[in-house]
């Protein structure tokens, strides 16, 4: 127990005076002799024991009286072993769970509601002089501000439940961090229906100097059906691909179910339809397939009905298929007559050869890939152009001249950090494995199959690498080298093959191999643009298309669903070798958007709401002061609803439980006991 006005306990020197009072009152006995005493027979007789003990008790009464008296103007408060009383100003951050799990209900108030007056409540505990700051899940700028008493009350009638989602620790982090530019004392409650999928206890890290208290609101758990996520076969599509879209469904009820419809749309025709039967609490894959019959910007969504919860219905993605794919092949001698005919006539791919004595590095822009084919020396202006390309997400195919210059090789292979050329070995070697996991092949065959034949060369250039090298081998050799390679470069990427594409040093231009292979370098050389992007997530989005030196205006509109009707200058930027675009909050919702400059698209790109709030279990109060106590964080309080009002709580939390009014109390009793002793003894 301590006092918060210590100095008023210097008035417990006023219970001398009770003491004064009864020693000067204190009468002795005398004996009075009476010749007759008949006339003293009505009066009370009272012993001299009798006496003394009345006067004790009056003056107990009156200490007793001075000194709770004094007590309660020094307010004594009761605290906790390790509770201390904190003076001055109180700077406090309150976090609201906004995410779409507060719509439910508990009863028939919705926990959004319930949760505003809860913070309501934490503000009425504080006094006018505290600052306050409010945030929610969508962590605007606007809530990284102190407000007054008023002013965070008004915020407070101003919050809406939406799509943003945030996890616990996440919440938690924030508030400490804007609370150590203050310097009062620290308190941060979080107000959340503290679902199973976004209450991270393990990760939270709770700053000492902050008193955390978590205010959880009771909800039931309720059963959900939604579309988890969706991908596809290939990285990028060409008119007349056939795609196969790999869809996830989830049911997070305890009940099996039967039969769920599931419905794919593109550019609002369906194109796909199923039936699937989901276990409970299980996670089901269903493929749809579809071809694309068309070129541009394609919108995808999958959806199902469920009811609900809904906002995780629909899942949105889009598709960019390029109506050509540009290519330039820069010849080092005489033209490769297999390059010619792979490209020759394809309405998907068209390439440009020039010779590289003829070669004017300004007509690398524009394309999607170049094929540098058996030059013998590669020169360091070459070697940058190639490089700044392939940052920029293009594609670059270099092809090993049997007379190559290593050296000159080797420092242009150095910018890419690809593998380096160690020498000639000849002799014919069959190769040993084919990487059927890289995006050339893995649509290329259906299965494992052992009986694909793979190439052999007799003359190939041995290639070198060191373990800092990014390298990852397509076809190797049996004696372990490496025949073809590719390297990641920027958004780009470099495939390096280590003998000239001609009979005489391969078999492979002969074989069914080499058109899927030299195709599909060309074709997935368009960088492909995110399938979708999920709500909430703090990378930027990298943009297939370069708007940094647009001469338009760059716009990002919305497309689908139906209705729509949003557009916004979007903030894109430019980083490293391509544009980022940087979500701001929550755009118009989940839908399909297009980047539009002046009006005409460019490309597609979609948003989700994030699937952490499809998970309907939560934790409860009890539940999260198990997880409390499992990681050690005693310093966090858990408010249950069971008990008194959370003003009450927090003040008596913050400050004690206050005993001046007891203290107040006994004093007055105290003085009606010392009065009705006094008059017992006045009717004696």
């Amino acid at each position: 127990m301590v006092f918060t006005a210590p100095l008023f306990l210097i008035g417990l020197v006023a219970v001398a005076i009770p003491v004064i009072v009864h020693l000067f009152n204190f009468r002795r006995y005398r004996k009075i002799y009476f010749s007759n005493v008949e006339r003293l027979e009505q009066l009370k007789s009272e012993t001299q024991r009798q006496s003394t003990l009345r006067q004790l008790l009056i003056m107990a009464a009156r200490i007793l009286a001075v000194a709770f008296i004094v007590l309660a103007f020094a307010r004594p408060v009761l605290t906790g072993t390790s509770q201390e009383v904190k003076t001055g100003i109180n700077d406090v951050s309150i976090y609201i769970d906004n995410s779409y799990s507060m719509e439910g209900t508990d009863g028939n108030v919705a926990l959004i509601e319930k949760a505003k007056s809860k913070a309501r409540e934490i503000v009425d505990a504080y006094g006018a002089g505290d600052r306050f700051q409010l945030m929610t899940s969508d962590v605007e700028g606007r809530e990284f501000h102190w407000l007054s008493k008023e002013e965070v009350l008004s915020r407070i009638d101003e919050v809406e439940a939406g799509s943003s989602t945030l996890t616990v620790s996440s919440a938690v982090r924030r508030q400490q961090d804007f609370l150590s530019s203050g310097n009062g004392n620290r308190y941060a409650y979080v107000i959340s229906d503290f679902q199973v999928s976004t209450t991270d206890i393990a990760e939270m890290r709770v700053d000492s100097a902050v008193s955390l208290t978590l205010v959880p609101l009771e909800s039931a758990s309720r059963s959900n059906v939604y579309v988890d996520s969706v991908s596809l076969n290939a990285p990028v599509f060409g008119k007349g691909s056939a795609v196969v879209a790999e869809v996830w469904m989830c049911n997070d009820g305890d009940e099996d179910l039967e039969k769920v419809p599931v419905s794919l749309y593109i550019n609002e025709r369906q194109r796909a339809l199923s039936a699937v039967d989901m276990p409970a609490r299980g996670r089901v894959k269903v493929e749809m397939h579809f071809v694309v019959d068309e070129t541009g910007i394609m919108d995808g969504r999958v959806e199902t009905n469920d009811y609900p919860v809904t906002f995780d219905d629909r899942y949105y993605f889009s598709i960019n298929v390029r109506e050509q794919t540009r290519g330039l092949v820069v010849e080092g001698g005489a033209g490769n007559a297999f390059l010619a005919r792979l490209f020759d006539g394809d309405s998907a791919v068209k390439t440009v050869t020039v010779s590289s004595r003829e070669m004017d590095f300004s007509r690398i822009d524009g394309n999607e890939f170049i094929i540098v084919d058996e030059l013998e020396t590669l020169t360091t202006g070459m070697a940058q152009s190639l490089h700044t390309f392939a940052e920029r997400g293009g594609t670059v195919v270099v092809v090993v001249a049997d007379n190559a210059d290593e050296k000159s090789y080797n420092e242009a292979l150095a910018l890419f950090d690809a593998p380096r050329l160690a020498g000639r070995v000849r002799g014919r070697v069959a190769s040993a494995s084919l990487n059927m996991d890289n995006e050339l092949y893995r649509n290329v065959f259906d299965g494992r199959n052992r009986d694909i034949e793979l190439p052999s060369v007799t003359d190939y250039h041995r290639m070198v690498w060191s373990a800092s090298t990014l390298r990852e081998p397509l076809i190797t050799l049996v004696n372990g080298d490496d025949y073809i390679t590719v390297t990641k470069c920027g958004r780009g990427r470099l495939y390096l093959i280590a003998a000239p594409l001609r009979d005489e040093h391969t078999d492979f231009v002969r074989q069914a191999l080499f058109v899927p292979t030299l195709y599909n370098m060309a074709l997935y050389s368009v960088p492909p643009s995110a399938l979708q992007v999920t709500f909430g997530q703090e990378a930027p989005l990298l943009m297939t298309g370069d708007y940094s030196s647009a001469e338009g205006t760059v716009r990002m509109r919305k497309t689908s669903p139906k209705d729509a009707d949003y557009e916004e200058i979007p903030d894109i930027r430019q980083v490293g070798g391509g544009c980022m675009l940087f979500v701001q909050g929550a755009m118009d919702g989940a839908g399909n958007y297009r980047v539009d400059v002046d009006g005409e698209p460019q490309e597609g790109v979609s948003f989700n709401y994030s699937r952490l709030e499809s998970q309907m279990q939560f934790l409860g109060s009890d539940g999260l002061q198990k997880m409390l106590e499992d990681y050690n964080l005693k310093q966090c309080g858990v408010v249950r609803n069971a008990e008194k009002p959370l003003d009450t709580y927090i003040k008596e939390q913050n400050n004690g439980r206050g005993l001046w009014r007891w203290c107040l109390l006994i004093g007055l009793l105290m003085l009606a006991a010392e009065v009705a002793l006094v008059r017992i003894k006045g009717k004696g």
